[in-house]
């Protein structure tokens, strides 16, 4: 069935106020040549290739892929309805050829006659013209093996605690260097038989000088820089980490916490800044720190030196955050805004349980300024007080241009002042997007660890709950996507509970986990991430990632330490390490897609929800318009 570009954009305004971005599925080639516009962009369009050779890799009906290469390149928002492409190969020696025969309307390509025992490389150009947008080698190795990923080796640790393990943990991404390639940033934590992964706030480890290690990769496997934390920066998911261009040159930064001990990229250590006589606060055998000076730096991306620093929020008494054994006021949110339309703000928070500030920060000329602080003791905030989550979302959701901080129960407006709150406590899991496409606006969809109510769908602007599931005691985890090709619009469930539609329907089945959720397959619907596996509610395994050598981090989370897109078309690479740790291994989907987006990073909301992944309690990502099976007919209906 061919579908117009017209029935698809305007049914798309219909379901989504909140973009103007198009689903554009392909259509049969008609034979008729795009016109060829005389101005081109020629951005490079991240242009990647991937194969799986492995049969135990996916389940039966989804081998008809393999061996195959698959070649995908990224929409641009710019790009119009008639915008067509040609692929060239050229195979080891050999002459260069075309392999489509007709223009290619979609941005993928399923190569099914490469010579796989040589280099492939890939060039890509607008039909009917020979100038190259971009090219990408997959080579002979990675290729006959049948491998559907990329390495990137790991420094060692031996120099910094011998006998001991880094294991891999969280990581964000951002072009470092501004060569217009995305970087990885990874954050590595001390493996001690006493440690909890699981742990929101960390643990302090004795006799171990930096228990957290910070370090950046580019996709070539080539080592940047690494920062060791210190002894006062402990290991769990309160280390989060912000990489974003700051201050708008092209070349992100990284805003972190830090403390007496940090070593940066280039060796400068933060030494006694108040003369008290040590740097190290550890108390010998407690699990949280008690004290000392605490800092928001800025760093390099490009080297790992501190560009600035400023003193973090400040802890005060442990009881102002809710007990008196200084767990909760070690919980610490880094994160990044838009507060202004002249600057993406460095977000920092403090405490969930009972008291919480938040701050905005710019970043310009070095220096750190700060724009506003959010404090639920201001004798403003007192209904805020306590409703915090293990995790933060970001973006615009009173449609003003800039963005607001979803906290958890509460929502933080652009300028510091609370925009709405629905009072239903704290908890775990938090959903950002757009869920219900028939409904005006974006969606908040999260769990609930105290109180009467186990999860609620709410409207993010006004914070009004629209349908909720009554439970007394803790739903530790929530997930929304569109996985099921009979349920219009985003399916909502929670921890051993059944699917239920957007409008709060029990659809009578309850999926396979509750995790995360991936455009993986060509599929509209999106998959279920978890332990290593991605699976299709109506189609099975799609890929059993574990085959691959490689494990998940966090714990009984199981968590890839990111996922997003960031190469090739808008599916996304899940980045996993590997079993001994040695190594990060960077997946890409081999399969061929009907459908094609604007590759979603430039979605806003999206890149908040890849960017922000890390805070507390890795949270899947989402956009800001509706994704989904039922955005055109179905097929199997007709």
């Amino acid at each position: 069935m061919k579908y117009t570009p017209l029935f698809i954009i305007g049914f798309i305004l219909c379901l989504s106020a909140c973009t103007d971005n198009q689903l554009l599925p392909s259509s049969s080639d008609d034979g008729e040549k795009p016109v060829v516009k005389e101005e081109r962009n020629y951005t490079p369009r991240m242009l990647w290739a991937s194969i799986n050779g492995r049969a135990d890799a996916t389940n039966d009906k989804n081998k008809i892929h393999n061996k195959k290469i698959l070649v995908s390149w990224r929409m641009l928002p710019t790009d119009d309805t008639e915008v067509a492409f040609d692929l060239y190969r050229k195979s080891g020696d050999r002459a260069e050829i075309k392999v489509n025969e007709n223009a290619i309307t979609v941005t993928n390509f399923q190569d099914v006659s490469a010579d796989l025992s040589v280099d492939n490389t890939y060039r890509l150009c607008y039909h009917s013209s020979t100038v190259t947008i971009d090219t990408y080698t997959i080579t002979a190795q990675q290729a006959s093996a049948g491998l559907p990923y990329i390495s990137i080796p790991l420094q060692g640790t031996e120099g910094i605690a011998p006998g001991l393990v880094y294991k891999t943990n969280d990581i964000s991404i951002g072009d470092l260097d501004g060569d217009g390639q995305y970087e990885i940033v990874l954050k590595r934590l001390i493996s001690s038989p006493d440690g909890d992964e699981d742990s929101e706030t960390g643990d302090t480890n004795d006799g171990i000088r930096h228990s957290v290690l910070l370090e950046a990769y580019r996709l070539d496997g080539t080592f940047m820089w690494r920062m060791a934390m210190g002894p006062n920066v402990p290991t769990g998911n309160g280390s989060s980490f912000a990489v974003y261009d700051f201050n708008g040159d092209g070349k992100c930064e990284i805003a972190l916490r830090t403390a007496e001990g940090t070593i940066f990229g280039d060796g400068q250590e933060i030494g006694d800044t108040d003369g008290d006589g040590k740097t190290d606060y550890r108390v010998a055998g407690k699990k949280y720190i008690h004290g000392g000076p605490e800092f928001l730096s800025v760093i390099e991306g490009a080297t790992g030196k501190e560009l600035a620093r400023t003193n973090y929020i400040a802890l005060g008494q442990s009881e102002d955050w809710g007990d008196n054994y200084y767990k909760r006021s070690s919980s610490y949110r880094i994160g990044m805004a838009r507060c202004s339309n002249d600057a993406t703000s460095v977000i920092i928070g403090r405490g969930c349980y009972a008291k919480i500030v938040v701050e905005a920060w710019n970043f310009s000329d070095n220096q750190l300024s700060r724009v506003w602080r959010f404090d639920t003791t201001d004798g403003i905030h007192s209904d805020y007080d306590g409703q915090g989550y293990h995790s933060m979302s970001v973006g615009d959701v009173d449609n003003d241009g800039l963005d607001e901080i979803v906290y958890g129960s509460c929502t933080i407006d652009h300028n510091g002042k609370g925009l709405n709150c629905c009072g239903l406590g704290h908890g775990d899991a938090l959903h950002l997007g757009k869920f219900a496409p028939s409904r005006k606006g974006l969606q908040i969809w999260s769990c609930f660890e105290s109180g009467t109510v186990g999860a609620a769908l709410r409207d993010a602007n006004t914070g009004d709950v629209i349908w909720k599931f009554d439970k007394s005691g803790d739903v530790g985890r929530c997930l929304v996507a569109d996985i099921d090709p009979d349920s219009p619009g985003c399916e909502m469930w929670w921890y051993k509970g059944n699917a239920h539609s957007s409008s709060g329907v029990d659809l009578g089945y309850v999926p396979s986990s509750c995790n995360m959720a991936v455009w993986f397959s060509g599929s509209l619907n999106r998959q279920l991430l978890d332990k290593g596996t991605v699976n299709s509610y109506k189609d099975g395994r799609v890929f059993t990632i574990y085959r691959y050598g490689v494990t998940t981090i966090n714990g009984t989370k199981a968590n890839p330490c990111f996922y997003g897109d960031f190469l090739g078309d808008w599916r996304e690479e899940i980045i996993q390490p590997t079993s001994d740790n040695t190594e990060l291994r960077i997946f890409s989907t081999w399969y061929p897609t009907e459908y094609q987006f604007p590759y979603l990073m430039s979605d806003h909301i999206y890149e908040m929800s890849a960017l922000n992944q890390n805070i507390g309690y890795n949270q899947p990502t989402h956009t800001s318009y509706y994704i989904g099976s039922d955005l055109i007919e179905n097929k199997e209906k007709k």
